[in-house]
């Protein structure tokens, strides 16, 4: 055994003597109590059953979280879908000379942002922008999060994001 393996061996019995010696014997100090307690506050669960008893009891703020638990909510905050900052899809409308009528060939499912590309899902199959698509001749102008925008000749088209089930 070489000398390194020795101080490796030496180091690693005593890392677990220490250890049975702290595990089996009994501390001859007090064990250490909890910073609240020792600051003469209130344990952790008193100050919880008081904040949970002014909420259902309308103390301070209880009777607000109360409303707005109970208000209908005019949207869900888990729908957005954002693209990057200065994006132009931050829900205003398409650009002029656009349609929202989508042809019903066309169903934009899914988007990939990775390596810096941008790649849409269109009828099941990956497209990039530039790319022609099969159904109606049309190209991929330009792929956002929440919609693509394909042209053709008769113009341009936003699609909308479609999520399936």
């Amino acid at each position: 055994m070489t000398r390194r393996e020795k101080i490796i061996v030496g180091l690693m019995c005593l890392t677990v003597g220490y250890g049975a010696i702290e595990l089996l014997l009994p501390r001859s100090r007090s064990p250490l109590s909890p910073p609240a307690a020792a600051q003469g506050g209130e344990p952790l669960n008193v100050f919880i059953s008081k904040v949970a008893d002014a909420i259902r009891g309308g103390g301070p703020g209880g009777d607000l979280v109360g409303e707005k638990a109970k208000a209908d909510w005019t949207r869900s905050p888990f729908l957005e879908i954002g693209g990057k900052p200065g994006d132009a899809d931050d829900g205003k409308k398409p650009p002029v000379g656009t349609t929202n009528g989508a042809p019903p060939s066309l169903l934009y499912s899914g988007f990939i942002e990775a390596a810096g590309r941008r790649i849409a899902i269109i009828n099941g199959m990956e497209y990039e922008t530039g790319d022609r698509l099969p159904a109606g001749g049309f190209v991929l102008k330009a792929v956002r999060p929440n919609q693509v925008i394909v042209a053709s000749p008769k113009g341009e088209v936003v699609i909308p994001l479609k999520e399936t089930d």
